[in-house]
């Protein structure tokens, strides 16, 4: 058998991962658009496999809001940081959450913590409806196990009872989600620029005087 990971001859199946072809948001993105393909696909399909595509659908969907609102908040926080600088912060932080944030996979706490370091730069208010959501996916999945193993750590199943769930709805969801979050990363790149170039002003001016 052939190594599994090479290069090939064919640029219709290479892709390129790592140096500057690779960051943040090549993962966050990246399963994002796994789970809607997979969705579009598993409707096309109609077949009973489209069930199976369930579990890695609803994994890419919810690694996806973990990895984002983690992003969001590092970001956050650095804007926080430069805020602070300037004495122009809405209120101070009383926590640390990059130095927490990879000892966690709950999105439910993350999206809190989301929520206290926004309030401490700006008076804009998250949408209730995408919290709503974010909550509502959490509460699907409370440990972040239950879409990647079939029983959980104490041997309970995951799925002990039939239920229908509507994958069409699921992707619109995630996608109303996901759309609201980038808004939030595009007003933190403004924000963050904007802090950014202030800096820099009183930075000169001191440096005159």
């Amino acid at each position: 058998m052939d190594k599994i990971f090479k290069c090939g001859f064919n640029d219709y199946t290479n892709v390129t991962v790592g140096g500057n072809f690779t960051n943040e948001s090549s993962y966050i993105i990246g399963y994002w658009k796994a789970g809607d393909i997979l969705v579009d696909k598993a409707i096309t399909l109609n077949h009973p496999l489209s069930a199976r595509l369930f579990f890695p659908i609803c994994y890419n969907y919810r690694q996806f809001i973990e990895l984002c609102l983690k992003q969001l908040i590092l970001d956050t926080e650095e804007i926080y940081c430069n805020c602070k600088l300037l004495n122009t912060q809405r209120k101070d932080s009383t926590q640390v959450f990059s130095e927490q944030i990879n000892k966690t996979h709950n999105i439910e706490t993350l999206l809190h913590w989301l929520i206290n370091i926004l309030n401490c730069i700006t008076d804009e208010k998250m949408d209730k409806n995408i919290i709503r959501a974010i909550l509502e996916y959490h509460q699907m999945d409370t440990t972040g196990q239950k879409f990647s193993y079939p029983v959980s750590t104490k041997n309970i199943s995951h799925f002990k009872f039939r239920n229908d769930y509507d994958l069409k709805s699921i992707k619109d969801g995630i996608n109303v989600v996901g759309n609201y979050l980038m808004g939030v990363d595009a007003y933190l790149y403004e924000f963050g620029n904007f802090v950014k170039i202030h800096i820099t002003e009183m930075e000169d001016i001191y440096r005159i005087y």
